[in-house]
């Protein structure tokens, strides 16, 4: 198989996150909701549901500017980021920011592989390519420089070797949206399920995932990793 055949290759989040943003809406209510509900009990996630509604109000006045100076033009994917902004936002207020962190980890770690494999190509397709590790390397530059011609990312390449490949993301529209809104932590559960999702997606394939460092907890870059095993 082809590298350039694999699922949604050359493709930004933007479009495939928006095609298939009904799914994802569905998954996320039905496993935040009983989750929630076991954290926060009935009231509690009614009065979520409510103060969700008036960040949302709050948010909406937020400029967005520096987002769509960087080329980014889809809305669905803007305003997806500000409801989870606010979502997240309410929830701070409800519970406090590490009991928020705390409920978006335990729902990302029960939907975290059904969303990313909405959005990755299937293991098998890539075990049927000549080398896995070739052609997720090759994959994966196509999709980030089709990241950054969306608006969505800006990196660099720290590595590309027959060993390892490694990008550096220095600008995250996930990660800048909720720190326009205030609360750059809103994007911390779209990391964490990278971490779920990415160490066992690889291994078949004879592939490590590696990542120290992430601009949503405040450090310099998002430094995603992939070595090849030996």
């Amino acid at each position: 198989m082809r590298v350039e055949e694999l699922k949604n290759y050359g493709r930004p989040y933007s479009e495939t996150l928006t095609e298939t943003l009904g799914s994802l809406k569905k998954l996320m209510n039905k496993e935040a909701s009983v989750t929630v509900r076991q954290h926060l009990g009935l009231l509690g996630s009614l009065r979520l549901m409510l103060l969700a509604k008036r960040e949302r109000k709050r948010l909406s006045d937020v400029d967005l500017t520096p987002v769509r100076q960087e080329g980014l033009t889809s809305e669905v994917f803007i305003r997806q980021r500000v409801e989870d902004a606010a979502m997240f936002s309410a929830m701070v207020k409800i519970a406090g920011k590490e009991e928020a962190l705390a409920i978006h980890h335990e729902v990302m770690d029960k939907i975290a592989r059904p969303i990313q494999e909405m959005l990755n190509p299937p293991q098998d397709q890539l075990l049927a390519t000549e080398d896995p590790f070739t052609a997720w390397r090759d994959y994966w530059t196509a999709f980030w420089l089709a990241e950054k011609n969306a608006g969505l990312h800006d990196y660099e390449i720290a590595e590309d070797s027959d060993e390892a490949f490694a990008i550096h993301v220095k600008y995250c529209a996930f990660c800048e949206i909720p720190r326009l809104c205030g609360i750059v932590e809103a994007c911390e559960p779209n990391c964490y399920s990278d971490e779920v999702f990415y160490p066992g997606y690889m291994e078949p394939l004879g592939v490590r995932f590696v990542r120290t460092k992430t601009l949503a907890r405040g450090d310099d870059c998002c430094d995603f990793r992939f070595e090849k095993v030996k």
